[in-house]
């Protein structure tokens, strides 16, 4: 599928002049292709209404390394992918991007990657524009801890989607029906939507605020990023290094912000996780198995040691549980 196709601005296969041409729309990038007989073909569209810049890029080659320094303090980039894959490392962090995924680019930042027939849409942002946003809609209050985002995207997450749809709505819109009518008013609420839905449904530090929740209780978008992995490989072996890692944050770190946002440390709100799942299992239907099979499953060996941590959490015995629900 073409994107923004009436508002094609390059279509080359000449590197000096797409190094060019992007460094003139978003910022510096270096690229460098890699393989014998390697060929690239790029095509770039771009638009700009009000304080809209959306573009795309397609870069249609096999493999093709980029690298960008560190240029605007007040500048991101919103990357959400059409096609391709590749991978990335950004604000110590390693991302694996493929199409349907999305992330956050910090301008302040460096960045290096990895791409494979790459092609997104590519929207501009500013970070003090968001914040004056966030402030016109919750209050002063929003700024307490400052605004970051998380680079990384959950592509399941249901905001996502949501802001995904909302971006391909005004793509079509801009490319479409408002290609010739220079409305500002139907402009600013196009930006509007945009940077709502960018504050309240992207991982970011105003993200709780915008939601309704009190500023002074807003969850870091680290510590939440931790808490969704411990959720998702809750049946695996993970430790508090695991953790830390996804977190991008040291022990400490990870060890303080649970018990702040929490009141527990990480692992002990695994083990309250693992000990739900084991309970949500004896309440439905065991089909056969015995309570320690299932307690094992969930990572827990020590048969003595999980009926204890079982009758603190829930007030009663697995084996209450069952003869309860029978």
């Amino acid at each position: 599928m073409t994107y923004l196709q009436n508002h094609t601005i390059l279509s080359s296969n000449d590197l000096d002049e797409v190094r060019e041409s992007i460094r003139d729309l978003a910022s510096r990038h270096d690229f460098d292709i890699k393989g014998p007989n390697a060929e690239l073909n790029v095509r770039v569209a771009a638009v700009e209404s009000g304080d809209i810049s959306l573009m795309h890029v397609t870069l249609d080659a096999t493999k093709l390394s980029v690298t960008s320094s560190e240029q605007d303090p007040d500048g991101l980039l919103l990357y959400m992918l059409t096609s391709g894959s590749g991978v990335a490392h950004h604000c110590g962090k390693d991302l694996t991007f493929s199409a349907g995924r999305g992330f956050m680019r910090d301008l302040a930042a460096p960045v290096s990657a990895t791409e494979d027939n790459f092609g997104a849409f590519v929207l501009r942002l500013s970070k003090d524009k968001l914040k004056n946003h966030a402030r016109s809609l919750v209050g002063d209050d929003v700024d307490l801890m400052g605004l970051s985002f998380d680079p990384a995207i959950d592509s399941c997450a249901l905001g996502w989607t949501i802001f995904r749809n909302t971006v391909h709505y005004v793509a079509e819109a801009l490319d479409g029906p408002l290609r010739e009518m220079h409305n500002p008013i139907v402009t600013a609420q196009m930006e509007d939507i945009l940077l709502t839905q960018c504050l309240s449904l992207l991982p970011n530090s105003y993200q709780d605020s915008m939601n309704g929740r009190d500023a002074t209780t807003v969850v870091p978008f680290y510590i939440k990023r931790a808490r969704d992995y411990i959720h998702a490989h809750a049946d695996k072996k993970i430790g508090l290094a695991d953790i830390a890692a996804v977190a991008g944050c040291g022990y400490r770190g990870i060890q303080r912000g649970f018990v702040d946002a929490y009141g527990k440390t990480p692992m002990a709100y695994l083990r309250i996780v693992r000990l739900k799942r084991v309970r949500a299992i004896l309440l439905a239907e065991l089909d056969g198995h015995a309570i320690s099979d299932v307690a094992k499953q969930w990572g827990f060996t020590h048969m003595s040691r999980f009926a204890q941590d079982y009758h603190r959490e829930f007030g009663e015995l697995p084996s209450e549980t069952i003869r309860k629900n029978a």
